[in-house]
């Protein structure tokens, strides 16, 4: 019960907020921001079932992924790691919680850019845990090379972490250009960090084999 505490706070926290602040939110509310501002909108009902719900699903699948995965004997050498990156993973959609609250509020948030810095710093928080990861079928970096070899994953992370904390530092720097320029900016960074350990797991295991 104990490693659910942390969660269970953040969650609950969470729906405290939107409960609090429920009866001054007009009826509808942004829900989705592109470049040029707000061009979503919902009901506060549906945004907080939707925004909350998430939360919830997430951290069931991963309190519970653990449990399913052939590998869960590996999970007891990265528990905190694996920890950390749930309580980020959750802590981020807390934040983009409070934001959908201000936006509904009436306050005129830059959304883009603070999307883009607490998605750079899930990223640096996330990267420097991807090195502690031990092979599993849930979380990390899973290729067919990095799951047949042990060295492969290994050194896949490594190259897997310190890629994705330079994402991240380069989506925060990212966040001060013209809201115009972030779209063209982010996709090829997150495209960059989705295929590149891919792409270095092929070869490492090309190279290992060998």
């Amino acid at each position: 019960m104990k490693k659910h505490l942390i969660p269970i706070v953040i969650i609950g926290a969470t729906v405290m907020l939107w409960l609090i602040f429920y009866r001054d939110l007009p009826g509808k509310i942004p829900v989705h921001w592109g470049t040029d501002g707000a061009d979503g909108y919902g009901t506060k009902l549906d945004a907080m079932l939707m925004n909350t719900g998430m939360m919830i699903l997430l951290y069931v699948i991963l309190a519970f992924s653990p449990k399913l995965d052939p590998k869960k004997e590996n999970y007891k050498y990265f528990k905190r790691s694996y920890g950390m990156i749930t309580y980020c993973l959750l802590m981020f959609f807390f934040f983009i919680n409070i934001f959908t609250i201000l936006s509904g509020l009436g306050y005129q948030l830059p959304m883009s850019h603070l999307v883009t810095i607490f998605v750079g710093l899930l990223f640096i928080v996330i990267g420097n845990y991807t090195n502690s990861l031990k092979p599993n079928y849930f979380v990390g970096i899973k290729t067919p090379w990095t799951l047949s070899n042990e060295t492969v994953w290994k050194k896949t992370h490594r190259f897997g972490s310190k890629t994705f904390m330079i994402a991240g530092v380069l989506l925060m720097a990212s966040a001060f250009l013209p809201a115009a320029l972030l779209t063209s900016v982010m996709i090829p960074i997150i495209l960059a960090i989705a295929l590149l350990p891919i792409v270095y797991s092929y070869f490492i295991f090309k190279k290992t084999v060998n």
